[in-house]
């Protein structure tokens, strides 16, 4: 029980701190990037950095410094780049999980990691401090809120792999070993347990897979 919980906590880790979306685009510089357009346009110039949770529901987009913005939501885009950050559209969101939604990219290959960030309750209030000089202290004081974050792998584009479901965490050695087939000798690793080929270990397995493929 002990390990399942570890488990679930590194697949969907959180920030202990709150994410506070109001009006957080007022304040934030224009950044460069792009959006590219379901018809697989890619069009150059400016973005707002949204937070996390805001960031996957919508985009802010400048064709220049001083023009208007022009706001898509996951319906209207492929994907959009902002300074070092890309976001894909894919289905994620809803009791099917067939709604779309901007998923940051972590890892890019044949197989592709995103993040996906939710906002979780919790009852106790944080504070962080910012700085301390002599007996002045400047701190922040949070409503306890907390963003979740959930791990999702597509390979090829299309074959996805929820690894915070229920299934994966239960069955690793079979969905996964499964979902690599196609590099025998690492699915067979996993399949056998062998060690460093566990699920805490998706990020290693993952890099193994498209350093394969790569070549």
């Amino acid at each position: 029980m002990k390990h399942l919980v570890l488990v679930v906590a590194v697949l969907m880790s959180s920030f202990g701190f709150s994410q506070i979306d109001d009006n957080w685009e007022d304040v934030s510089e224009k950044l460069p990037g792009y959006v590219i357009t379901n018809k697989g346009e890619k069009i150059e110039g400016y973005l707002k950095r949204f937070l996390k949770i805001k960031s996957q529901r919508k985009v802010k987009f400048f064709k220049t410094l001083d023009d208007k913005p022009v706001v898509y939501d996951p319906e209207d885009l492929k994907a959009y780049k902002i300074e070092n950050d890309y976001y894909e559209t894919h289905p994620y969101e809803g009791l099917s999980g067939k709604t779309k939604v901007f998923l940051l990219r972590t890892v890019d290959g044949k197989i592709s990691l995103f993040d996906y960030y939710i906002r979780v309750e919790d009852d106790k209030g944080a504070e962080m401090t910012l700085s301390k000089k002599g007996n002045t202290e400047v701190s922040l004081d949070f409503d306890g809120t907390k963003i979740q974050t959930e791990v999702l792998a597509v390979k090829d584009g299309d074959d996805y792999l929820k690894f915070a479901s229920s299934k994966v965490i239960f069955s690793f050695k079979n969905v996964m070993s499964k979902y690599v087939s196609d590099y025998p000798e690492l699915a067979k690793k996993i399949k056998d347990k062998e060690e460093g080929y566990r699920i805490l270990s998706i990020l290693k397995i993952v890099n193994e897979y498209n350093a394969h493929f790569a070549h």
